[in-house]
């Protein structure tokens, strides 16, 4: 990811007041919507080294207040005030994003991302240098970091699925979220938007058969008790995307932007490590096995094949939806992935 600017811009929500005069030139505002626990959350753990490291780095010179719970609003209230310089660094998700920069909706892609290393190298080199700078035209905020991705799996009540013969007449909870929608349709299952709210109930009594999402986001609800089946599709990574405005990058001197840019590094790999902890240990395979899910693992030929059906089934709802300028994003992630995969694994 680029190199970012430096010092900050005042804002009516640093609390100033809360540090001793001296002891600060800069507060920096960093909102997420997760709990602020670091134990579950792989985004307050990398919002805790960035102030750690901020922090220490500058001898107090440099105040990180963590905002955690969506204290400071939901994702579109974050995006504004993180462009008003209220907030300085937000993260966000890509949905959030997208309701700035619809355009990104395409990296929403199904099945693209084979590992989250892959996903990690795209997001690392030319093609997130080049989306942050896409952005940043869009919207006036800079991609600093693309951190702690998870994949999306799918469960359901019925029966196991291994193809996309499987899928076949299952009614799939989903957002309403068009490439959603079209991606379980294609797949020939039955795509109905429910609140995230209402979803249990939607489960246990039958309105819905199946649902789609990161195993973390699986226990927050609670799902695993209404479930009986999971397929390890990984078919949408899911990820924090760390933002902040050029304004307020343009502002630190040379010495806060060193130091800044440490704190996101160091952040970045807080967050990839925690998540990776995380489902290695409370919310991976292991947790679904312990709540009687019988869980799938798709082989590569399986995956191609829900591959073929769903990318240009998706690809062309991106492009009624949002334009041609998200089906070429999704042609340059796809060829950024392509070329991640023959760096890593070449013979």
């Amino acid at each position: 990811m680029k190199t970012i600017a430096s010092a900050l811009f005042a804002t009516a929500l640093t609390a100033v007041g809360s540090f001793p005069a001296w002891a600060q030139s800069v507060t920096i505002t960093l909102a997420h919507e997760e709990p602020a626990d670091t134990s579950t959350s792989a985004a307050h753990m990398s919002a805790t080294v960035f102030k750690s490291t901020v922090e220490s780095l500058s001898n107090g010179d440099m105040a990180v207040d963590i905002q955690a719970s969506s204290a400071l609003g939901n994702q579109r209230e974050r995006m504004e005030l993180t462009q008003a310089g209220i907030i300085q660094v937000n993260i966000a998700s890509v949905g959030g994003l997208a309701q700035f920069y619809p355009a990104i909706n395409g990296l929403e892609l199904p099945f693209v991302f084979p590992n989250e290393i892959v996903a990690e190298r795209v997001f690392d080199g030319p093609f997130g240098d080049t989306l942050s700078d896409k952005l940043s035209e869009a919207t006036g905020l800079r991609l600093l970091a693309v951190t702690a991705g998870d994949f999306y799996v799918f469960t359901n009540g019925t029966r196991p699925v291994k193809s996309p013969e499987d899928m076949k007449g299952l009614k799939v909870r989903t957002m309403s979220v068009p490439s959603h929608v079209a991606l379980m349709d294609a797949l020939g299952a039955a795509a109905t938007p429910v609140p995230w709210d209402e979803l249990y109930g939607a489960l246990e009594t039958g309105v819905v058969d199946a649902q789609h999402n990161p195993v973390p986001i699986i226990a927050i609800g609670n799902l695993q008790e209404v479930q009986s089946y999971a397929t390890m599709t990984n078919h949408l990574y899911g990820a924090d995307w760390w933002v902040a405005s050029e304004d307020f990058l343009s502002s630190l001197t040379s010495e806060q932007k060193r130091i800044f840019t440490t704190g996101v590094e160091s952040a970045k790999v807080a967050g990839r490590g925690a998540k990776m902890a995380l489902r290695a240990t409370k919310f991976g395979n292991a947790f679904l096995n312990e709540a009687g899910i019988e869980v799938y693992a798709p082989s590569a030929d399986e995956l191609a094949a829900f591959r073929e059906i769903a990318i240009p089934a998706v690809t062309a709802t991106m492009e009624t939806e949002f334009g041609e300028e998200a089906v070429a994003l999704g042609k340059d992630l796809q060829d950024a992935v392509k070329a991640a995969e023959d760096d890593l694994y070449a013979d």
